[in-house]
């Protein structure tokens, strides 16, 4: 049954896998793709690939990926913001509230050890919003004009917002359907998918400029 869930989550993996690799291509051809995105789809995929492979050996047992998966995307994607905007004002917000999300994420681990092996609320909540909110706020800066990484803006803040909705609700093992099993998770796996269609069309986007 659980097999269901997760060949959809298998087609969002090998979809992120494409585009990193049509993304390392572009960049030997093209000087404005940015090297820290990049990086970031390398990062994002050596961290989906060891999350997906720990679920199926063991299911239930990969949370503590989370961890990786949403710490290291808010610093990477911030400094890629941080890069893409051109204000010195916000140049400096960005800064800012890396240094203050570090101290807050520091704090919640230094006082309780054991939300390593659990979903951390806070971080993926606070990483999340704040990666939407510049993420919104690029795409306003440069909503007149054609840009590079409007799709891919838009497909984190879609993806993103979905997954607030999922552990926000703490219906984290809240069942669908039984036949075939279809957990609540499905929606981050369907929006996941729509996420890296977005990040697709961004490569298309800047390969034909």
């Amino acid at each position: 049954m659980y097999w269901f869930s997760f060949s959809i989550s298998l087609i969002g993996l090998l979809y992120l896998f494409l585009n990193t690799f049509l993304f390392v291509r572009l960049k030997r051809t093209k000087k404005e793709v940015s090297k820290v995105f990049v990086f970031y789809l390398i990062t994002l995929s050596i961290i989906e690939f060891f999350c997906n492979l720990i679920g199926l050996i063991s299911p239930n047992s990969n949370f503590f990926i989370s961890h990786f998966y949403f710490v290291s995307q808010f610093y990477i994607l911030s400094f890629l913001f941080y890069s893409l905007f051109h204000e010195n004002k916000i140049k400096h917000l960005i800064k800012l509230v890396a240094i203050v999300q570090t101290i807050f994420l520091v704090y919640t681990y230094y006082s309780n050890v054991e939300l390593f092996c659990n979903f951390n609320i806070y971080e993926i909540v606070s990483c999340s919003i704040i990666l939407i909110f510049y993420g919104l706020l690029f795409i306003l800066k440069n909503f007149d004009t054609e840009h590079q990484y409007l799709n891919f803006s838009l497909g984190l803040i879609l993806y993103l917002s979905c997954s607030i909705s999922i552990f926000v609700s703490g219906n984290f093992d809240m069942v669908l359907c039984e036949k075939p099993y279809i957990d609540i998770w499905i929606f981050n796996s369907i929006f996941y998918i729509l996420f890296q269609f977005l990040v697709y069309r961004e490569y298309r986007f800047i390969k034909n400029s």
